[in-house]
C-alpha cells in the first residue's frame, strides 16, 4: 500500500490512495455526504493531484464534519478550518457556474418563528 494516509484530521492511519478516509472515519460521515463524495470523485484524481472545486468542497465539509464534537471547544476549533475552507469552496463554485456541491447534503436547520407584529 502506498503512503497515502486518511484525511480525517489527526488520523495517521494508511488507506489506498482513491479513499479518503479510514473506515471508521469513513462510517462517521452521514450518508448523504458519502454519496456526495463518491459524486464528486473523479477516478484518477489520486494520481494528477487535481480535484474539482466541487470535490474539494464536499471533502472539506467531511474532514470538519467527522472532527467536530459536540460540546468540545478543542474539537470546535479543529473543525472549524476544514468547515470554512469548505464553504470558501462551496461559494467558489456557486460564483463559477459550477453549481452547489453541497445541495441537499447540508443538514437542514429549522426555520425560527417570525417576531409577532405588535
Amino acid at each position: 500500500m502506498s503512503d497515502h494516509r486518511c484525511h480525517a484530521h489527526g488520523c495517521t492511519s494508511r488507506v489506498p490512495p482513491r479513499m479518503m478516509m479510514c473506515l471508521g472515519h469513513w462510517t462517521m460521515l452521514r450518508p448523504a455526504l458519502r454519496r456526495a463524495i463518491w459524486r464528486e470523485y473523479r477516478p484518477g484524481q489520486e494520481n494528477d493531484k487535481n480535484p474539482s472545486p466541487r470535490y474539494l468542497a464536499v471533502q472539506q465539509r467531511a474532514i470538519g464534519e467527522v472532527a467536530f464534537r459536540p460540546h468540545d471547544e478543542k474539537a470546535a476549533r479543529d473543525a472549524a478550518p476544514y468547515l470554512l475552507r469548505s464553504q470558501a469552496w462551496r461559494t467558489y463554485c456557486v460564483e463559477h457556474g459550477l453549481g452547489d456541491p453541497l445541495e441537499g447534503e447540508l443538514r437542514s436547520t429549522a426555520r425560527l418563528p417570525e417576531k409577532e407584529k405588535p
